[in-house]
């Protein structure tokens, strides 16, 4: 089921994930009744940003209880090797607000 960015503020979002997929291509992931949902701008379209605060900012007025970044490796792949059994995801917990100060301090 697809769940658009547009919708959501009539849903309950228990965890945002934003998935760093490549360097600096940033993909949200929202939680919501303990089932993951990447979340799509239009029907075509999944909500992509080049930039961490940016997608941040997509979520900050929604009342969320947790915001993590999740990275998974594709390195062992790329250099040819066997892919690991075990999963080697991490994510790092953020805080609710994208900026490091307050935004009338910027």
């Amino acid at each position: 089921m697809k769940i658009f960015y547009k919708d959501l503020a009539a849903k309950k979002i228990d965890k945002l994930v934003i998935s760093s997929l490549d360097l600096a291509l940033y993909q949200a992931i929202v939680i919501i009744k303990g089932t993951e949902h990447i979340v799509w701008k239009n029907e075509k379209t999944t909500l992509l940003t080049r930039n961490l605060t940016e997608m941040r900012e997509y979520f900050e007025q929604f009342d969320i209880n947790e915001i993590t970044l999740r990275q998974e490796s594709a390195y062992d792949e790329m250099i040819g090797s066997e892919p690991k059994k075990n999963s080697n995801r991490l994510e790092v917990p953020l805080g609710k607000s994208p900026y490091a100060l307050p935004k009338h301090l910027h």
